[in-house]
């Protein structure tokens, strides 16, 4: 029997589960039935542990990435996350893969994925500049008592003779919002970093072997995010002081007298180009990185400096100076910004290439090494998204020009960049595309849940009812799609491939927007016209920009109500978890504005509990489900080696493998599984056929507990005294199974070092205990569970 010197801790995945869910300590706990309508017992102290003995804990982070509903808005920096994510997903080598060329490669892939970053950052500032600056600063102002009429809120920036109504005052006003947004991202960087970045290094690791997690300085970003952060507020301010200074420069040429703006332009763009060359510094060597954020923080004052002389710029009186078009510059900067986009982003394509090839990443990496330029694409195309959504519909609303023929009716036609029509372009495609992979993965799920259908009844070895049959084969056809995620990711980039040849074809034949004439489908949406076509070819464009216009505004509409869903409701939660919990696992080292990672709170957090466990001479058995297996290999990871033989590790539906160690091989492939398994005094691994989540983890040195699945359900008929067939559980319930509790046992048995026998042959029944499977096949084998 395990003595009481036992933990079991519990660390729940993405569902958020309470305390006194983990720890099943409710007095009620159910005997048969649903959530629907089921039967209930009152609990025992014996009823809430899985292994006499052994004292159950929960660690519970749910709160980390959830609460208050404020934090929903935080979707609507899933652009950024992207790009973020994208960072950590490149292919790299190790050990003596790590050569200077090797090295030189995988730099180069983390600054093209900042210098994405960077570009997302400049483009939201534009989008606001774009609402604030060129369509109420500039275009609305410029009509004159036509906008104040429409808009009478307006009319002190528009009407004759107020005392806002020329070109650099109301500018002036309309720059107000970019820097609102920008202060806003800024302020968010900060508290979520005082929020999350609190604890600090109390330990020193294991270095012993060359594993990314294990440095001790991998969950304490503080220092990185702070220079990323101003580089990206230094250069967002440099963008807003540039809009602000060409205007009135472009006057000022015209007129012959141009030196003063000229000089201040030039000024700007210098300080703009070093804060972009400053992401090209390594993060890592900590004096080189303490001697760029310093430099860095200087420029981001320099920005500063140079927005309050545009501004003085900007407002110097101007007799005769009008309002007329657009806003000077801004067309040409958004051109510039996505032909760079479309050129750092084939960039990354092939270095990503090259690191693969050269790099040590195994067979089964995603993609071939391009799933992490694939998601930086995603994240710069969603934000390129939003922010036409946010600019077009601004536009219409402003302008009135919502619909065909608005212009009859006195609407005011405000002109949104064209660069913007062709990302709402991408965007319907993105959405044909979409429903088309839909349609296609529907099919294939249909075909595996027939060819399930014979492994069902041949593994539960009896006559079976065919819509028994049906179900169970359903729910393993379902739990099998996480391999085609890479195919239908690959399929949603080729409206990305689509708009980049669009770019390089206008950029090479020097027409990189359309004329803009037209009211076009939706009234106030601008055909693209980068080619001679036929008039329906011109039309149908028309129409995809307008649809996209509306389905991006609509799209962020939706995340914005499915983030406060998913904080206030578990099942909205779960859906969703997945992909937020993955994206903001990892620290912010691309996009210092992105949602803060929650691991830089957790994985410190657990690291030093387990130590200070095992310093007392007490077991743990660290049980994570999903997520939480995770933030276990992670914390595991972070422990001093004097830990190793009183720590247990039990995963189940983990996704380490399945998705991390294909995602992200660098710090989840085979060889750092296989790494992670040799700093643990043992390691089992549950898993299901029926859970699309978790999956058996392979590693260099053999699978971690079992090769084959645990049966779900456990009995294919109704068992006596129940009406309802056992429920298919999917992602859920590991610790309810006795194939847990068997798991918890053998660990506690291990470590508490009872079994019988000399060392070698304990060595021996600990390799059994937690690396090999047994055979579970038909029902009649599987109760009662003989665990290992």
């Amino acid at each position: 029997m395990p003595d009481e010197s036992t933990v079991e801790l519990r660390i729940h995945g993405v569902s958020g589960a309470s305390a006194e869910e983990l720890l099943e300590v409710q007095p009620a706990g159910p005997v048969s039935g649903d959530d629907l309508a089921g039967f209930y017992r009152r609990r025992s102290a014996a009823d809430a542990e899985t292994v006499p003995g052994v004292t159950r804990e929960a660690f519970a982070w749910g709160n980390l990435t959830s609460g208050r509903s404020s934090r929903a808005l935080w979707l609507l920096l899933l652009p950024f996350m992207l790009v973020n994510v994208a960072h950590w997903m490149g292919p790299r080598g190790t050990g003596d893969d790590r050569a200077l060329t090797h090295r030189a490669v995988e730099h180069g892939y983390d600054v093209l994925v900042r210098l994405l970053a960077l570009s997302l950052t400049v483009l939201l500032t534009l989008a606001a500049a774009g609402v604030g600056m060129d369509l109420v600063g500039w275009q609305c102002a410029g009509h004159g008592s036509a906008c104040a009429r429409l808009r009478p809120w307006l009319g002190f920036l528009s009407e004759p003779g107020a005392p806002l109504a020329t070109p650099g005052r109301s500018l002036t006003v309309g720059a107000l919002l970019p820097l609102l947004v920008v202060a806003v991202l800024w302020r968010l960087s900060r508290r979520t970093g005082v929020e999350y970045e609190v604890v600090s290094a109390t330990m020193r690791t294991s270095r012993d072997a060359d594993a990314p997690l294990s440095d001790p300085r991998f969950w304490h970003n503080g220092a990185a995010v702070g220079r990323l952060r101003s580089a990206h507020i230094a250069v967002a301010l440099a963008t807003i002081a540039l809009s602000l200074a060409v205007p009135p420069l472009t006057h000022d040429r015209a007129s012959g007298a141009a030196p003063a703006g000229t000089v201040l332009v030039g000024l700007i763009a210098a300080t703009a180009a070093v804060s972009t060359v400053s992401l090209f510094v390594p993060t890592t060597a900590r004096t080189v990185n303490h001697v760029t954020a310093r430099l860095c923080r200087a420029l981001r004052n320099v920005s500063t400096l140079l927005l309050a002389l545009a501004v003085g710029y900007a407002l110097w009186p101007r007799p005769g100076w009008t309002a007329t078009g657009t806003l000077p510059g801004h067309t040409v900067l958004l051109d510039l910004l996505l032909a760079a986009q479309c050129l750092v982003g084939a960039l990354l394509a092939v270095t990503a290439v090259i690191q693969y090839r050269r790099g040590r990443a195994h067979a089964e990496t995603a993609m071939g090494g391009l799933a992490g330029p694939s998601v930086a694409a995603t994240g710069v195309v969603l934000g390129g998204v939003f922010s036409a959504a946010l600019v077009h519909q601004s536009a219409g609303w402003l302008g009135g020009c919502h619909y065909q023929g608005a212009e009859r009716a006195g609407c005011m036609a405000l002109r949104p960049p064209d660069v913007y029509a062709w990302l709402q372009m991408a965007f319907t495609l993105e959405a044909v595309i979409a429903l088309g992979t839909a349609g296609v993965v529907w099919l294939l799920l249909r075909g595996r849940a027939r060819a399930e259908r014979e492994a069902v009844a041949g593994r539960y070895q009896r006559s079976t009812t065919a819509a028994r049959t049906r179900d169970i084969a359903r729910a393993r056809a379902l739990g099998s799609l996480t391999e085609v995620l890479p195919a239908c990711l690959g399929a949603l980039l080729l409206p990305v491939v689509a708009l980049a040849a669009l770019a390089l074809y206008a950029a090479l034949t020097g027409r990189l927007t359309g004329d803009g004439a037209g009211g076009g489908w939706g009234g106030f949406v601008s055909p693209v016209a980068v080619v001679d076509a036929p008039g329906w070819a011109n039309a149908t464009v028309a129409a995809m920009v307008g649809i996209g216009a509306w389905l991006g505004g609509a799209f962020l509409l939706a995340l914005m109500w499915l983030g406060r869903s998913a904080y206030r409701d578990r099942p909205t939660r779960q859906a969703v978890g997945v992909l937020w919990d993955i994206g903001t696992f990892w620290p912010r080292a691309a996009h210092p504005l992105a949602p803060p990672s929650y691991a830089e709170r957790a994985v410190p957090q657990l690291a030093t509990r387990i130590a200070g466990l095992t310093a007392d001479g007490t077991g743990v058995v660290v049980s994570g489900h999903s997520q939480g297996s995770v933030l276990a290999a992670a914390a595991v990871w972070q422990l001093p080696g004097r830990c190793r033989d009183r720590v247990v590790l039990i995963t189940h539906g983990s996704p380490l493998y399945r998705l991390y160690g294909r995602y992200f091989p660098a710090y989840f492939g085979p060889e750092a599984l296989g790494e992670l398994r040799g700093r643990v005094a043992g390691w089992r691994n549950l898993w299901r056929a029926t859970d699309a989540v978790g999956g058996p983890i392979p590693t260099d040195r053999g699978d971690v507990g079992f090769a084959e699945p645990l049966p779900d359900p456990r009995h294919y008929e109704r068992r006596g005294g129940e009406a309802l067939y056992p429920r298919v559980l999917g992602h859920s319930d590991y610790t309810g199974d006795p194939a847990y509790r068997d798991a918890v046992a053998a660990a506690a048995r291990r470590l508490a070092g009872t079994r019988p026998g000399s060392d070698a042959s304990e060595r021996a029944g600990e390799e059994r205990d937690v690396g090999e499977e047994d055979a579970t096949t038909g029902e009649e084998t599987l109760e009662p569970y003989q665990g290992p």
